[in-house]
């Protein structure tokens, strides 16, 4: 699955800050209607400039599945 995260434009295509495990946790309830714990998610990287990152979810123990970030410009 993929999953949409909008975030403000910064300057040479950069994000201000960086996207959470929080605002990802929250894209996946609003678009998938799935409860996922924030601690649930794993970033390999800090997610810092718009593009596709991979993300594993622990759904149970030895369990995972990859979710695909996708960040996009807020309109």
């Amino acid at each position: 699955k993929s999953v949409n995260v909008k975030a403000k434009a910064g300057q040479a295509g950069r994000i201000y800050g960086s996207v959470t495990t929080k605002e990802i946790a929250a894209a996946l309830k609003e678009q998938y209607a799935v409860d996922v714990d924030k601690r649930k998610l794993s970033l390999s990287m800090d997610i810092k400039a718009f593009g596709s990152y991979p993300c594993e979810v622990k759904l149970y123990n030895g369990i995972t599945a990859t979710v695909t970030v996708s960040v996009v410009e807020q309109a």
